[in-house]
């Protein structure tokens, strides 16, 4: 009896750790994600006059460097996009975002926050001015996707959600994702 006992216990626990194993393995392909080279600490600074590119990019000059900057964790309308707005009217939302970029910090000191530089050379970073996030100003308007909602944190996303149910910026009638036209428009 003993003997059959410590076999089934054995049985049992092998069976216990074959599906722990398989669930852990399952668990690991479903949620497989591509190992990305990014450690986003934000631990390092650069400060200066911002120059705006487009609705998610520009020029951070400190007086004796202009830096490339990518806002983190946005998305915006390329410069040349087009959107629909909610009359289903087509107008240019890549000049709207960049416009808004422009008032809200064109040729005004800034401070980014950065960890390092993307595939273009670029600092990923998180900028503010007069302590107001320049990141989280642009979603707040609709002038701009969250790039990476998995990257995103809560504000980000209370942000995106709220402008979308206002209707505002982009969310006021159809358009496509910055990321789908850029692939639709590759020399654009």
């Amino acid at each position: 009896m003993k003997e059959k006992l410590q076999k089934i216990s054995a049985v049992t626990f092998v069976g216990i750790f074959c599906i722990l194993i398989f669930t852990i393995t399952a668990s690991k392909q479903n949620n497989f994600r591509p190992k990305q080279n990014y450690t986003y600490e934000f631990d390092k600074e650069l400060h200066g006059k911002a120059n705006v590119i487009d609705g998610d990019s520009l020029k951070v000059d400190d007086g004796l460097e202009i830096k490339e900057v990518r806002l983190f964790g946005i998305d915006a309308p390329e410069y040349s996009q087009t959107c629909f707005d909610k009359s289903d009217k087509e107008y240019n939302c890549g000049k709207n975002s960049q416009k808004f970029l422009v008032d809200l910090i064109d040729k005004k000191q800034i401070t980014c926050f950065y960890s390092q530089k993307d595939v273009y050379n670029r600092f990923l970073a998180k900028c503010e001015i007069d302590k107001i996030s320049i990141n989280q100003e642009i979603i707040r308007n609709g002038m701009a996707l969250i790039y990476n909602f998995n990257q995103s944190d809560e504000i980000m996303r209370e942000l995106e959600k709220s402008a979308r149910i206002s209707k505002i910026g982009i969310w006021q009638g159809k358009f496509q994702k910055p990321k789908d036209y850029r692939k639709s428009h590759p020399h654009k």
